[in-house]
């Protein structure tokens, strides 16, 4: 028999000596692999979330660019980009996070609440950075995706209000409401603009009737 060379494939054996085809050795060794990097990732996850809830965003988002290094996978990639995206929120760097939730939709990603919440969060940066008119885009592109979620309707009255646009915004706001009572924000926020653009009510009797419905009224929440 002749000697085996460097450049003979190897040979792997049961315990009963029968050959396992290298196909077989491969395929299980990729899924330990596989196993292996999704352990890690629900590790770093895991630390990503300890260190946002005890407020050291600087180091969750450390964590979040680590995964972004490793992870081929669009979709993956997509969800990691929001995640930095928030905690970049988290400490009022607007201009990274807008440009963390641009680079998550590059990827195309197919999930609706990820891809949801990519433009209503873009859109939401968008206004705080003052950039009302492109926000107004990113919300509206967020409730073709999902009309039953209330964020992309209280942004899009942020940016419309920006815009000058009050009736439009107070529309807005009362959708947001309707959608999601329990978040008092957009209440609070349509209170405001009809307090200080009271001709609003007098000039649009559909919403003058949807707020006396919704008990609500011009000035603080709460207030008489």
């Amino acid at each position: 028999m002749a000697n085996k060379t460097s450049s003979d494939p190897p040979s792997f054996n049961r315990p009963d000596e029968r050959p396992i085809p290298a196909e077989a050795v491969e395929a299980e060794l990729k899924a330990r692999v596989t196993a292996c990097e999704d352990a890690l990732e629900d590790a770093v996850w895991q630390l990503t979330r300890f260190y946002s809830m005890v407020g050291r965003q600087e180091e969750a988002t450390s964590c979040v660019t680590r995964l972004l290094a490793g992870m081929p996978d669009p979709e993956k990639r997509a969800a990691v980009y929001l995640a930095l995206g928030q905690l970049l929120e988290q400490q009022r760097r607007y201009a990274e996070a807008a440009a963390a939730y641009a680079t998550g939709l590059e990827g195309r990603p197919a999930r609706g609440e990820v891809i949801y919440f990519l433009h209503n969060n873009r859109g939401y940066c968008l206004n705080q950075l003052g950039q009302h008119a492109e926000a107004e885009n990113y919300c509206r592109a967020a409730i073709a995706i999902d009309p039953a979620r209330h964020n992309a309707h209280k942004n899009l009255g942020l940016a419309l209000a920006g815009q000058g646009r009050l009736v439009e915004a107070a529309h807005c706001r009362l959708e947001a409401d309707r959608r999601c009572p329990e978040d008092a924000r957009a209440r609070r926020h349509l209170a405001e603009i009809l307090a200080e653009n009271l001709e609003i009510l007098e000039t649009d009797s559909a919403l003058a009737g949807a707020c006396r419905e919704r008990g609500i009224r011009p000035g603080p929440v709460g207030s008489a």
